[in-house]
């Protein structure tokens, strides 16, 4: 009789692990599913982020970021050029607000990349550092600004504040998936433009802007993975062209058509930071050399540093991005006319 008893235990048992089986075989299919099939024709790579456990290996392996020198921060820091700012600007100018967020002006045009004016680059508070250093220039310090570019969904880079910030005063240039966002908080349809990748629209006939690809994914709840596109942005202001990367891994094909299709470049803005380690953030993130590849694949005659500095993402020492980049244009015989790392609040034309 207790043979018997064991042996139905076992079967019991067996049967147990089955069902764990195939229902664990059901939730990641149902999860591709989602992910990869019900996205928005994603043709370009989609790294398809970290998984909360993942991330929170990765987090339980590095134990904790390393402490920042206040000294550190100050020195990647200085005034806005107000005065500057408010002028029209005759030759190509950037401005380095913080993190992703470049003012762009010429020829009387002023625009933004992924403005992030406020504390923390999460939904909540709570759940993230506060940024390091403040924007360097206050929303109301700014010029009136003719338009703004999203990269992408991630909070980092768009901010549901800042975009409150603006309202209907800007018109908005925004991924395939991303419109309705907008249009539930408020922003008129006229105002919101969204594009496929390779696509293109006119602000006028002086301005012009195309939606480029890059090695990144969207995402800004558990259950919108990749439902919008990720990508950079070229605009061309009659004889100046420039690119803003966003965010995005490595892929020599993806750049070198960039530069084939939408080159050359007058100025580009390509992220440095945010990096390591790099076991973890490689689907995501370049480091500074790959940074140095970007710039010569899409043909770039002046590259600026940009997702650094501002908020503490990652586990990379503070000012580690920039001694990398020296090291990295220094190995291509480059040097920081072609790619440079300036300061938040330093204004910079060519």
């Amino acid at each position: 009789m207790w043979d018997a008893a064991t042996t139905q235990i076992k079967k019991g048992f067996i049967a147990v692990k089955r069902f764990l089986v195939v229902l664990i075989g059901l939730c990641i299919s149902i999860a591709i599913i989602w992910t990869f099939v019900l996205d928005v024709g994603v043709r370009y790579p989609s790294t398809g982020g970290a998984t909360v456990f993942e991330w929170l290996s990765m987090r339980i392996q590095e134990d904790s970021f390393p402490e920042i020198d206040p000294a550190e921060v100050q020195s990647i820091t200085q005034p806005a050029d107000l005065a500057l700012i408010h002028t029209r600007a005759n030759k190509p100018r950037a401005t380095w607000i913080g993190h992703a967020t470049m003012l762009v002006q010429y020829k009387g045009v002023n625009f933004l990349t992924d403005p992030h004016f406020t504390d923390y680059p999460a939904p909540l508070d709570f759940v993230a550092a506060p940024r390091l250093v403040p924007p360097a220039l206050d929303f109301k310090q700014l010029p009136k600004i003719d338009f703004i570019v999203i990269s992408h969904n991630h909070y980092d880079h768009l901010d549901h504040r800042s975009v409150d910030m603006f309202g209907n005063s800007v018109t908005w240039y925004v991924p395939l998936g991303l419109k309705q966002w907008f249009l539930d908080r408020g922003i008129k349809d006229e105002k919101v433009i969204e594009l496929e990748w390779w696509q293109s629209a006119q602000y006028n006939d002086h301005v012009s802007l195309t939606f480029t690809p890059s090695v990144h994914w969207s995402k800004r709840s558990p259950w919108d993975t990749n439902k919008s596109h990720w990508g950079g942005w070229s605009i061309t202001i009659d004889d100046f062209n420039s690119w803003f990367a966003g965010d995005t891994a490595y892929d020599k094909v993806v750049f070198e058509e960039i530069g084939k299709r939408a080159g050359p470049f007058d100025m580009a803005f390509i992220p440095i930071g945010a990096y390591s380690p790099r076991y973890f953030m490689s689907r995501q993130h370049v480091d500074p050399a790959q940074a140095v590849s970007i710039h010569q694949d899409i043909i770039s005659k002046h590259s600026i540093a940009m997702h650094w500095g501002t908020f503490q993402l990652t586990s990379e020492p503070y000012l580690e991005p920039v001694q990398l980049l020296k090291k990295a244009l220094k190995k291509q015989q480059l040097t920081a006319d072609d790619f440079t790392a300036i300061n938040i609040g330093e204004s910079i034309s060519y």
